[in-house]
């Protein structure tokens, strides 16, 4: 953990001049693909994974944080389900991710909104009596044009919904599988570089988003991370919690985050769609925005193989 912190420091110091930094930088949590991601390791089960993570963040003192809900997860393993139950009981929310994860630009608007339909009775099953109009793109794809994001932000307000943007990632979709592999072989090396590799591309995917906010708008915003629901996430929850209090963030709701005002068009579905993201602000600029993260994928897939 010391090694992770140290990391975490220095990478924090290598961008500490290109942003302009708030005192103490917020960061809201939540989670895709509830309630089923990534392979299991032997000797997991879905709701370890979702008690991990449950618990990771009651000890870390994170606000109620929304998992976003696939429900052909269900389809797929019916246990599954005690893991919408479980998220409710702790107190943390639910909303839409469509039923089967269709990208809105690979696939007809009929088609996506009577799949994105399909959730709706699941979430009035396990998320009753709270907010669960809440909704995130599968692969944050918006479609594949702006007449298609125009025609389905529309669809959203009718629904009365919400958009449940992005401006952190830790591009972690991918981690269980090696993870899996890796403690399928007993290779505490290959663990410990996959723990470094994934703290490492989180610091640098916080910074990322810091800078180009400041680039994009001259000043951060609360932001929104993006994560998975993963065996690998689930055992990386107290390290991840602990390194961006190193890094300085506080931690807030969804909600919280979403009341700055640059998020006002991207949360309200009626409204005239932004940009879709800080890059294509500074595209639209004519300015080039700073080097992205690297994702590692290469590296994870050739682990403990």
């Amino acid at each position: 953990m010391i090694r992770a912190l140290t990391l975490a420091a220095a990478l924090l110091c290598g961008t500490a001049l290109t942003v302009s930094a708030l005192a103490e930088p917020k960061i809201a949590i939540s989670f895709d693909d509830l309630p089923v991601h990534g392979v299991l390791p032997a000797g997991l089960s879905r709701t370890d994974i979702a008690q991990q993570i449950i618990d990771a963040l009651k000890a870390g003192a994170i606000p109620p944080t929304y998992g976003l809900v696939n429900g052909v997860g269900i389809e797929r393993e019916p246990s599954s389900a005690a893991v919408l139950e479980m998220w409710r009981a702790s107190g943390n929310l639910l909303g839409n991710h469509t039923w089967t994860h269709p990208g809105l630009s690979k696939t007809d608007l009929a088609t996506y909104e009577a799949d994105f339909l399909k959730s709706e009775p699941l979430l009035e099953k396990y998320a009753a009596g709270s907010d669960w109009h809440w909704f995130r793109y599968p692969f944050v794809d918006e479609g594949k044009d702006e007449a298609q994001r125009a025609e389905f932000r529309s669809f959203l307000a009718a629904h009365g919904y919400k958009i449940a943007h992005v401006t952190v990632t830790v591009d972690d979709w991918d981690y269980p599988e090696p993870y899996a592999r890796c403690l399928a072989k007993h290779d505490a090396a290959a663990l410990a570089k996959l723990e470094m590799i994934y703290l490492q591309r989180a610091a640098e995917g916080a910074n990322y988003s810091r800078a180009l906010s400041a680039q994009a708008l001259g000043h951060e915003v609360p932001y929104i991370l993006l994560l998975h629901v993963g065996s690998f996430q689930a055992h990386m929850m107290p390290k991840l919690i602990a390194l961006y209090k190193a890094m300085g963030f506080s931690f807030v709701s969804l909600e919280e985050a979403t009341a700055d005002p640059f998020y006002k068009a991207y949360a309200d579905p009626s409204l005239p769609a932004p940009p879709r993201s800080m890059e294509n602000i500074l595209w639209a600029k004519g300015q080039q925005p700073p080097a992205s993260p690297d994702n590692h994928s290469a590296e994870l897939q050739a682990m403990c193989k």
